[in-house]
């Protein structure tokens, strides 16, 4: 519930500027876009999936705990993984697409540039994620995705994209609850 309640708290200050300057809500980038973006989405997020395993094999030598570890645990504490999954892989990419890319990276956008609205949303993304392990990957996502806003100025790819992250991980950290025991150490 909590995860939800702060989730949610990302619409508001998008849900009052927009009735205050009656802006219409297609300017959060809820139009069409070319599937091609998707694809090359995807084929980034590949690549950027290389320089996180690499970050997180760094963080396992140094011993330090990785976002997967924390998640492993939120699951282990957890009565029903339902919810979680809910949030985490539907309404978490949902909501944070249209703040961080729909609102931030186009505002930003609009005022710097779109490379510097990318550097600076994406820091704040990952800066609101509050965790330092997830700081460089989550900022590489966002990276990514307000990229692939930018190329399609739609918010549907990067809510697609989001939520295969979201998803995959999920599920991963879920299974690794599961069959721990399968798992050798």
């Amino acid at each position: 519930r909590v995860l939800f309640r702060s989730e949610l708290s990302y619409l508001l200050p998008v849900i009052l500027i927009f009735a205050w300057r009656r802006i219409h809500w297609k300017y959060l980038g809820f139009g069409k876009f070319d599937w091609n973006t998707l694809g090359i989405g995807c084929g980034l997020l590949v690549g950027s999936y290389i320089i996180i395993i690499l970050h997180n094999l760094l963080l396992w030598v140094l011993g330090v705990p990785t976002q997967g570890e924390d998640i492993i645990k939120i699951f282990a504490e957890l009565d029903t993984p339902l919810w979680f999954f809910i949030v985490g892989a539907i309404f978490a990419p949902l909501v944070e697409e249209i703040f961080f890319r729909g609102f931030l990276f186009q505002g930003f956008r609009q005022r710097y540039g779109w490379v510097n609205g990318m550097l600076l949303s994406s820091a704040i993304f990952a800066i609101a994620h509050l965790q330092l392990v997830a700081l460089i990957p989550t900022f590489i996502l966002g990276c990514l995705l307000a990229y692939v806003y930018h190329r399609s100025n739609s918010v549907w790819p990067g809510i697609t994209l989001h939520f295969l992250v979201n998803a995959f991980g999920l599920a991963g950290a879920y299974f690794a609850t599961q069959y721990q025991n399968m798992i050798p150490t």
